[in-house]
């Protein structure tokens, strides 16, 4: 989950008063980070863990979707930027930088999952534990009806990981036809995967378990975050989001829109088109957020606590059950209370696993990143 991101001056559009303070989507692409990302990774990461702390109907893999639209977004607008700003893309130095930013977290996480699972007597399987490995907890779940262990909730993250694997050789080779080729294979791919998914669930009865997990079924979500990053130096593109962003109200119709369609329509439209569905309006409200920013109703995105919280979302994503866990032992609190102690314990265990592990790697990230940038 890339992280360059947030600030600038401030654009009051004509009409709007004071309070409606919004920038325009060409002002904040050319900032050298983009604002309320953190924010939405924030709410993003939230959701899943309201979800699987056991309130059921918070639509906790809304969270998820939103993850995989800001990945491809934001993956794809740093290879268009490099190829700008350098006239070629370095594929060394883009595995090197996701390399130093995934894998000590990730890697940690999974020895300290094994260890402490093995203390308690469940002894991992050689597919789980190959699985956990090398990236296909997406397809260990879904050919197993999803089994409730102790790293199944890897499977966005196998799913991202074989995005970074597959996109950037794909985009370096497109690239070269120019970013009309892009944008096309994009919407074809998008296309091609709501067919895909529709045949498999409805005409050939595939589970539940494998439409939700396996990449090929979950691609588009990523895809219409590429697509986005596509789409936004286009002047008319860029009027078509000055209009959406033009009230502060407008992104809470934006949300109706999306709470309907991921609870409001029936499971075929779910896991048919409504993946789609839900990833285009996660676009939409990307696109609301990064130009209202600065409105009195949405700068809370921009907070320092909120800020903070979306940096440490990787780790309060892969630690959160663990965290919960512990705390559902105390049975004798009431159930919000010990939500609440839970997301403590969480953000506590997340910002151990930040400041000792990652930080150190990240230090590294943009040191041997910026040097990378020079290597063929």
């Amino acid at each position: 989950m890339s992280r360059d991101l947030i600030s600038g001056n401030i654009l009051v559009l004509e009409g709007q008063s004071l309070g409606d303070r919004s920038r325009s989507l060409s002002e904040v692409m050319s900032l050298p980070h983009l604002p309320a990302l953190d924010g939405l990774r924030a709410v993003a990461v939230f959701t899943v863990m309201t979800y699987h702390f056991g309130f059921d109907r918070v639509p906790g893999d809304l969270g998820v979707s939103a993850f995989f639209v800001l990945s491809g977004f934001l993956i794809t607008w740093l290879l268009l930027k490099e190829s700008s700003q350098n006239g070629r893309i370095s594929l060394r130095s883009f595995y090197l930088r996701r390399t130093l930013r995934i894998f000590p977290a990730y890697y940690a996480f999974l020895i300290f999952s094994f260890l402490q699972e093995s203390v308690r007597g469940y002894y991992w399987d050689t597919s789980l534990l190959l699985s956990g490995l090398f990236y296909f907890m997406n397809y260990f779940n879904a050919l197993n009806e999803h089994p409730n262990t102790a790293i199944a909730h890897a499977w966005s993250l196998s799913i991202e990981e074989q995005f970074y694997l597959l996109w950037p050789p794909l985009f370096l080779f497109l690239n070269r036809m120019g970013k009309k080729t892009i944008t096309l294979t994009l919407i074809s791919i998008i296309g091609f995967v709501v067919v895909w998914r529709s045949v498999l669930f409805l005409g050939l009865g595939a589970s539940n378990s494998y439409i939700y997990n396996a990449f090929e079924t979950r691609f588009d979500n990523i895809a219409v975050g590429c697509l986005l990053a596509m789409c936004v130096e286009s002047r008319r593109f860029q009027d078509f989001a000055q209009v959406l962003a033009k009230w502060t109200v407008v992104p809470f119709l934006t949300l109706t829109l999306l709470l309907w369609s991921r609870m409001g329509g029936t499971e075929a439209y779910h896991y048919s088109l409504g993946f789609t569905v839900d990833a285009l309006l996660l676009a939409v409200l990307i696109l609301q957020m990064v130009q209202l920013y600065r409105s009195w109703m949405w700068s809370w995105l921009e907070q320092p606590f909120t800020r903070y919280l979306g940096r440490i979302s990787y780790p309060l994503y892969l630690y959160h059950l663990f965290g919960f866990g512990v705390v559902n032992r105390l049975g004798i609190l009431p159930t919000y209370s010990r939500f609440a102690l839970g997301i403590l314990v969480c953000i506590t265990i997340a910002s151990a696993s930040y400041w000792i592990i990652e930080r150190p790697f990240l230090k590294l990230k943009h040191s041997w990143g910026s040097k990378a940038q020079g290597l063929p």
